[in-house]
């Protein structure tokens, strides 16, 4: 982990709604001469032109910051979201999918791993967009910290679990609840090491 948790700012433009960025699929069936829907929904050629247009611009604007896209493989990352919407009445929710799609694999590996936040939402309608701050997060797994983490680990280097690779442990840095980590994140199996 870096010394400090590094945070980018990206500008990029308004998401459409969820509702413009699918469409029904349709085949034509040459027996009816109908075009018969699919059942499958598929991105419309507007999402796919924006969808463009937001990775693009992020990657351009993500030349001049510093950031550790490894890092978010297998970490957490928070995206504060300043909204500026082009008129009133726009559910936030419905613009997140494009969003998070457009940024992923450019700004971070999954969306899985980003917790995303509205933090304001203003109306602009001249200049519609999305000021986003990207942040590592400060805790690791269970720990509030990288700091946490590593005075637990400690400690289990002189258990006799830990040459074993302990599963208490791996599970504890992935965010796993343990019956056997109390609230005071005591292991309750730590056997201390013989000599």
């Amino acid at each position: 982990m870096p010394e400090k948790l590094l945070k980018i700012k990206l500008i990029i433009p308004l998401p459409i709604s969820i509702n413009k960025l699918y469409i029904n699929q349709y085949v034509y069936d040459p027996k009816t001469k109908k075009w018969i829907p699919t059942g499958k929904r598929i991105m419309s050629e507007e999402g796919k032109k924006l969808k463009e247009q937001i990775q693009l611009e992020t990657i351009k604007q993500l030349q001049s910051q510093e950031w550790d896209y490894e890092w978010t493989k297998t970490n957490y990352i928070y995206q504060d979201c300043y909204i500026y919407m082009n008129r009133a009445g726009r559910d936030d929710n419905n613009i997140f999918k494009l969003l998070n799609d457009s940024l992923e694999k450019v700004v971070y590996d999954n969306d899985s791993r980003v917790l995303t936040r509205t933090q304001r939402i203003l109306i602009d309608s001249e200049n519609p967009r999305v000021e986003l701050i990207i942040s590592q997060v400060p805790f690791r797994g269970i720990f509030d910290n990288e700091e946490q983490m590593r005075q637990f680990e400690e400690r289990c280097r002189t258990c006799r679990r830990y040459k074993n690779n302990c599963s208490i442990l791996k599970k504890a840095k992935e965010g796993r609840i343990q019956k056997e980590i109390d609230e005071k994140l005591n292991c309750k199996e730590y056997k201390k090491k013989k000599g």
